[in-house]
């Protein structure tokens, strides 16, 4: 196995870890990738307390990947570098797996207030000479209107 057909194999795994619904349980998807690792699902008595200590808002057991993770970077021989790649990879899963939403209303509410805030910029002013004829703007320096032909312009 190379080092990136492991890391894909680790990314399709972490991706089916986050997909996990409820958070911290076993889904029928969760429960294919554990059966095809060949690991065992967490007693319902330790995912509940796990489930509480970790405040989870998505995802499976961090338990539970590591098996995983740890059976696939097996295949490659590099158990020892396994704990190291864990304890890097262990904080970035639990902050994506316990992030919550911020609620649409509280959202809705600070997006009015920030446009609220925001003053409206005007363009830049300059004088425009105008047709006296049409009103039309003065686009060039010609002295003739580009609209209308009148041939002086006024303001």
């Amino acid at each position: 196995m190379t080092l990136a057909e492991l890391t894909d194999e680790l990314g399709r795994l972490f991706d089916a870890a986050l997909e996990v619904e409820p958070a911290g349980g076993v889904n029928d998807a969760w429960a294919k990738v554990l059966a095809a690792h060949g690991v065992a699902p967490v007693g319902p008595a330790e995912r509940a307390r796990e489930q509480a200590r970790l405040n989870l808002a998505r995802g499976a057991l961090p338990a539970e990947v590591a098996a995983c993770a740890h059976v696939i970077v097996s295949r490659v021989g590099a158990t020892a570098q396994l704990e190291a790649l864990w304890r890097d990879i262990e904080p970035k899963y639990l902050s994506v797996a316990t992030a919550r939403p911020k609620s649409m209303f509280a959202f809705a509410i600070a997006s009015a207030k920030e446009k609220s805030r925001a003053s409206w910029q005007r363009p830049p002013g300059g004088y425009v000479i105008r047709c006296s004829q049409c009103g039309g703007p003065r686009l060039t320096a010609e002295l003739a209107c580009s609209f209308c032909g009148r041939g002086r312009l006024g303001t």
